[in-house]
């Protein structure tokens, strides 16, 4: 069904035959080899599927685990078009083992017709960074696929003696077959990763109960080394997939909850989503912490989406999906005093929450410790995150409280700045936590979290690069750090671009 999970059985392939050769060396079995060893286990078929006329519609949510730990996620989408579906998905994968780490990003677009079987493709893939796209359409008799990869363009015509289906559709083809239990069922599929078309084999187990929803066990053949077992609903709608008895495993997730882990982890910059949330810029830009105003236009910007401005921050929709964005550091006051006028609610950016600490008595020993006598507003900011960007190093790590952020002395950019918020906030600044898109040298704009402190005005600073203001590439998206702050993040992440329209230095 999802493309990460064959890239990841194929890595597992090679994990194993990483674990025979040690094997042969060491003569000592390991657990990944005895599992891969072990027979799969027999199932009685009593019962077989009842027929589907349709596939399901709408948007669904997966996770990705290896070995019980959450690897990556994917998101599919299908929809009614002219005489047929249209189905796409987002997906990003990352997985190490036995020497081995590597990462995938995936979309895929597939136009079927009524009976799911293929009419043309769109797919492209990052693979440890190298990018490939594949695009194509069936003929009468063939699949004429176009791959692009590093600059060259290369057409191949695939032979096909009856209807071919793509990866996406694969689990719904028993049902809508009306496949009975203990029955097989081969299919044609075109193998996207491979550029072939290869026959794949289901069985249909039985009906079973999947944590209390009646689901349909199916298992095919898709990975001949390993085995693959599927449970869908009576609406088509997969529930689980699980290679090797669950080493690798695709689950359906509610969709708040799958889009707050998507959040979360680009704004903790995963390598797992790196390349799917990187937001494309169409060049680059010089020397950006000197930066004083930037001009640019993002698109693919969802319509529900609000939009959030700053006395730095310009935000207005251009039309459709197209948003306007300024941001212009410049009209920051050059000293506090010049009071630009206070939110009516300025008490709730002085509270403590569940993630900002700042009645905590550690963090009120550390503020006092750092700021001493120092009473400025602008200057107790400036020693905050100056002493938090020197005192954190920047890691890739799950989101932490701030006490455990001054425990280790490592986090990441949300860790920064939670851990900044509470000692500003113990220091009586009006302060709070943001979120959005900021410029990395050589890559484009990353989800990333700073921070906003009122010293007469909003002054952005930034805790993990330790600047005070923040460059001007920075793009705030969101205000809050609750995961209903941050949820905005999540509707626009993979789905954005920028493109440059000014820059003033």
């Amino acid at each position: 069904m999802i493309n990460p999970l064959r890239f990841m059985t194929n890595i597992l392939k090679q994990l194993a035959t990483a674990a025979a050769s040690r094997l042969r060396a060491s003569r000592l079995p390991t657990l990944a080899l005895l599992l891969l060893l072990m027979p799969m286990p027999s199932f009685s078929a009593t019962q077989g599927p009842a027929i589907l006329a349709a596939p399901p519609l709408g948007e669904r949510w997966f996770g990705i685990y290896f070995n019980g730990e959450r690897t990556g996620f994917v998101r599919t989408d299908t929809r009614e078009v002219a005489d047929g579906y249209l189905i796409e998905s987002d997906s990003s994968v990352k997985m190490s083992g036995m020497g081995f780490s590597r990462e995938a990003s995936v979309r895929e677009s597939y136009i079927v017709n009524r009976d799911l079987s293929l009419r043309s493709l769109d797919v492209s893939q990052t693979i440890d960074g190298s990018p490939m796209r594949l695009t194509g359409e069936v003929t009468n008799s063939t699949i004429k696929v176009t791959t692009e990869s590093g600059g060259r363009k290369k057409t191949k015509n695939l032979a096909r003696k009856g209807p071919v289906f793509p990866p996406a559709v694969l689990n719904l083809l028993p049902l809508f077959r009306g496949t009975p239990a203990g029955k097989k069922l081969r299919v044609s599929m075109l193998d996207v990763e491979a550029v072939a078309v290869k026959n794949v084999n289901f069985t249909v187990v039985g009906s079973e109960t999947l944590q209390g929803t009646p689901a349909l066990h199916l298992r095919n053949d898709l990975y001949p080394f390993v085995g693959n077992d599927i449970w869908v609903d009576a609406h088509g709608n997969t529930l689980k997939e699980s290679v090797r008895d669950g080493w690798i495993e695709t689950r359906a997730e509610e969709e708040k909850d799958a889009r707050g882990y998507l959040a979360d982890t680009a704004l903790s910059k995963k390598d797992m989503i790196l390349d799917f949330s990187l937001v494309p810029l169409d060049r680059p830009i010089d020397k950006p912490a000197d930066l004083k105003r930037m001009e640019l236009e993002l698109s693919g910007f969802p319509e529900n989406i609000p939009l959030v401005s700053s006395p730095v921050q310009k935000v207005e929709r251009a039309g459709g999906s197209k948003l306007k964005v300024i941001v212009d550091t410049t009209l920051l006051p050059a000293k506090a005093g010049q009071d630009q006028g206070q939110e009516p609610d300025m008490q709730k950016f002085l509270e403590a929450t569940g993630r900002i600490l700042a009645t905590d008595p550690e963090i009120i020993r550390r503020r006092q410790e750092i700021l001493g006598n120092t009473a400025n507003g602008r200057a107790a900011v400036e020693k905050l995150v100056r002493w938090v960007a020197g005192y954190v190093e920047d890691t890739i790590t799950d989101s932490q409280t701030p006490l455990e952020t001054l425990e280790k002395k490592t986090g990441n950019c949300q860790s920064h700045s939670r851990l900044y918020v509470s000692l500003a906030r113990s220091a009586g600044i009006p302060t709070r936590f943001v979120s959005g898109i900021v410029y990395a040298e050589g890559k484009g704009f990353l989800y990333h979290s700073w921070a906003e402190s009122y010293v007469g005005f909003w002054l952005p600073v930034d805790p993990t690069f330790g600047e005070v203001p923040a460059n001007a590439t920075h793009i705030k998206l969101s205000e809050g750090d609750s995961p209903d702050d941050m949820a905005p993040l999540a509707g626009i992440i993979g789905r954005i671009k920028a493109h440059i329209i000014r820059l003033d230095y």
